[in-house]
């Protein structure tokens, strides 16, 4: 069933909107009209990138560390600079801060992950503490603050990063946190992807949708700044999704996606889950 449609008060209720990313791109192409419009609003909305930090300079990047850099035409010096730059040109489009965390992407991480079979599968088992590494990095107070939401992804995909910070916005939402859960673009242009990742939470949790926002208003500034990230363009849409990388053709393939069924506008969906469900999975 596709999610109500909740007006924008419901969306500028809280005051501060902390939107978890696990990569440098992830919240312009998932949630990027919804930031805008928060900045519109006044919100000052702020994207935390999870796992964005240096290689470490002392270990050999993997032969897939290195296929990656090559694809994104950046060395092993400048690549998050380079993939900095182009977050803070999006978030400028966007009226977005931009916060990092110290926690480096998988392919960074030892030898754990040193395929796409690897990116895609569960995380690591010797990663089972990083979400509430996560969250303790997030420097909250004990008790949940009435006026401060989070974002953070499905996992649509199953990126195993996307996964971990899944689960570090599920142990936020359990200790009584607002947690709107995002669907992962490009990982949900695929179809039956999301409600793949639907139905494999459910297994556990209790899941329900709880906004659709219009995006009208704010659809040309999320494509603005999706083409801010041209590292990333040919990797995402035309390798993943398998179209073009202008921003008509990305316009048009994410529009679609999202007003399937009986939307009737150009949106962004979020989720919630049920506090008294049991504990979060993958």
């Amino acid at each position: 069933m596709s999610p109500s449609i909740d007006s924008l008060q419901v969306l500028f209720n809280p005051i501060r909107h902390l939107f978890l990313s696990p990569h440098y791109d992830d919240i312009p192409l998932s949630a990027g009209a919804t930031v805008r419009l928060l900045a519109d609003a006044g919100r000052s909305p702020e994207t935390v990138i999870v796992f964005g930090s240096e290689p470490d300079p002392a270990q050999v990047l993997s032969t897939f560390a290195q296929t990656m850099h090559d694809g994104w035409g950046f060395t092993a010096a400048d690549v998050v600079a380079r993939r900095q730059a182009e977050e803070s040109a999006a978030a400028g489009l966007l009226g977005a801060s931009v916060r990092l965390l110290p926690f480096r992407d998988a392919i960074y991480r030892g030898d754990s992950y040193r395929s796409d079979d690897d990116l895609f599968s569960d995380p690591h088992p010797a990663e089972g503490t990083l979400p509430e590494l996560i969250a303790a990095s997030l420097a909250l107070p004990a008790q949940p603050l009435a006026g401060t939401r989070f974002y953070a992804p499905l996992a649509v995909g199953r990126h195993v990063d996307h996964q971990i910070v899944f689960q570090a916005g599920s142990r936020l939402s359990d200790g009584g946190w607002d947690v709107w859960f995002y669907e992962d673009i490009p990982y949900a242009l695929k179809s039956g992807a999301l409600q793949r990742r639907l139905e494999e939470i459910r297994q556990s949790r209790m899941l329900s949708p709880v906004a659709s926002i219009a995006a009208d208003g704010a659809w040309s500034t999320k494509i603005e700044a999706i083409l801010c990230y041209p590292s990333q363009l040919d990797t995402i849409f035309r390798h993943y999704v398998g179209i073009g990388t202008s921003g008509g053709e990305i316009s048009a393939a994410i529009a679609a996606f999202s007003m399937r069924e009986d939307e009737k506008f150009v949106g962004e969906r979020f989720w919630k889950l049920d506090h008294a469900s049991s504990r979060a999975g993958s």
